[in-house]
């Protein structure tokens, strides 16, 4: 059904694509339903019906009566207008809802989203719409965030004298879901796992071993990561004589032997870096089967340093603990590196001392953090893997907890850090690779779960592993090729500063008539 779209300037310039997600907050995955008390719910039923029988007259009159009634779902399914489209299959009419407001992350009492359903019913073309619609709406949103903290930092440094002041993020597992905001009546499995405390947590592992606990009870790590962990430590360890997309198979077998890796045993004479130790598996088999040239390990949380010590791990071969968070610790050693370049590249004399300080350019990075905001797994890809790892064979991956319980939302954060990596001039490539992670509605593994406050990555068979490698191009001109979802992301940086700019100014307006009502009086 062709619709004729009355909002397609405004989706041009991005305006259309916040408001429609303004409802519900991006990626919020709680079930509660979007509802307003002054609609008629009668109405809003007629609206789902007419979206599930594509009566394109009827969906235009309510929508001009009161355009909310395009993003209000059911009290009691909690289905949407747009849910509706999407399992018809229907693009051009899922378009027009998005144009009008319907938010494209709303969900059901089950947990379902519109791009849930469009992939169930495997309408690809709907799927792609979402899929496309959402991966702007959280370029255009975490640049706004990111607008809205640097404001806040600088009027913090102003307060403070003008001093630097550290940017405070808002407070995934397991970790980097900014698609997952927090609601004081959501239950324990929406709540945010973004947890600026979590340093100063006092952190505890099982009695077998098989879990390192927060002081929330939730799980920082567990043993039944292990099979990922192997899969990461052959990506990241793969031979440089292999092209860009690998030999051989992927083992996520527990029992499988190492010599089925697309690296073989032994020494690789590769240097690598991995942030966030917990523990410690993904070391262990880097050490007792790769043997790396050069071992750094970045842990910041003292309880895991101090079991890193008990254990002795820093009397392991080529092991270099570095404690410390990676934004305290990672760039003074990366900037010594520039420095000794710059005097490498000014001067030839053999006998240049710069020779003997460490080379801190790695051939593999792996990044598993804890509790931290998407905001700084992106710092973490600007300032440290585009600078940190080596050209042209270095391979870079990161444990993909991205928005982990819900298929879709996974897949839409999947392509928001492969566009953020390749303007940084990395291919990312997201590998799936079948798992059994233990569930907590088998009784089988509820075991598994004994103690834990909430559950990760429980029913889900299939991990997609990330492999990120430079891209040839890049490598040979500088620089990347250009894309438009990019281009509307740095105007929504702009408009986001220029809204910013304004507020300021009211509240600044604002502020003065206080002033001078209080000394008025």
């Amino acid at each position: 059904m062709d619709i004729e779209n009355p909002y397609t300037a405004a989706l041009e310039d991005g305006k259309a694509l916040t408001n429609g997600i303004a409802s519900s907050g991006v990626g919020d995955t709680t079930t509660t339903t979007t509802t307003t008390d002054n609609l008629d719910p009668t109405k809003v039923a007629a609206m789902i019906q007419a979206c599930e029988q594509g009566q394109l007259h009827v969906i235009q009159a309510l929508i001009q009566e009161n355009a909310l009634y395009a993003s209000q779902q059911d009290q009691v399914t909690g289905q949407s207008p747009l849910m509706a489209a999407a399992v018809a299959g229907n693009g051009a009419l899922c378009q027009y809802l998005l144009d009008c407001g319907a938010p494209w992350n709303a969900v059901d009492r089950q947990g379902y989203c519109a791009g849930n359903y469009a992939t169930d019913q495997e309408h690809w073309g709907v799927v792609n719409l979402l899929v496309d619609w959402g991966v702007k709406a959280e370029l255009i949103l975490g640049t706004l965030e990111r607008s809205l903290l640097r404001r806040q930092q600088q009027q913090k440094g102003n307060e403070h004298g003008g001093g630097e002041q550290e940017e405070e993020k808002p407070g995934p597992r397991r970790n980097h879901d900014d698609m997952d905001h927090a609601k004081d009546d959501r239950p324990v499995e929406y709540e945010p796992s973004i947890k600026p405390d979590y340093l100063q947590q006092r952190l505890s592992y099982t009695e077998d071993g098989r879990a390192l606990l927060d002081s929330d009870r939730d799980a920082v790590m567990m043993e039944w990561e292990r099979p990922l962990m192997r899969a990461h430590a052959q990506i990241l360890m793969q031979s440089d004589d292999k092209d860009n997309h690998g030999e051989g198979a992927i083992s996520m077998d527990s029992n499988a032997a190492h010599t089925t890796t697309t690296s073989d045993p032994g020494s690789t004479g590769k240097t690598v870096l991995n942030v966030g130790f917990g523990m410690g598996i993904i070391d262990s088999i880097l050490q007792d089967y790769y043997q790396p040239a050069k071992h750094y390990i970045v842990e910041a949380h003292p309880d895991v340093y101090q079991r890193m010590l008990d254990d002795h791990w820093h009397e392991k071969p080529n092991v270099v603990i570095l404690f410390g968070k990676w934004q305290d610790v990672l760039p003074p050693l990366l900037l010594l590196q520039e420095r000794k370049d710059d005097d490498d590249d000014d001067d030839d004399d053999d006998n240049n001392n710069n020779n003997d300080r460490p080379d801190w350019q790695v051939d593999a990075i792996f990044f598993d953090t804890y509790g931290e905001h998407a905001l700084d797994m992106q710092d973490f890809h600007t300032n440290i893997v585009a600078r940190a790892l080596r050209k042209p064979n270095g391979i870079y991956s990161f444990f993909n907890g991205l928005a982990p319980d819900n298929l879709f939302f996974h897949g839409v954060a999947c392509q928001c850090v492969k566009l953020q990596l390749a303007q940084l001039g990395l291919n990312a490539e997201f590998c799936p690779c079948e798992i059994q992670a233990p569930s907590a509605d088998n009784d089988d593994d509820k075991n598994e779960w004994n103690g834990i406050r909430r559950p990760y990555w429980h029913g889900r068979n299939v991990y997609y592993l990330p492999r990120c490698t430079w891209n040839a191009e890049y490598l040979a001109t500088g620089t990347v090729a250009p894309n438009p979802l990019l281009a509307l992301k740095t105007k929504a940086n702009h408009e986001g500063d220029n809204a910013l700019d304004q507020q300021a100014e009211l509240t600044e307006e604002a502020e003065g008539v206080k002033r001078f009502r209080k000394n008025d009086e």
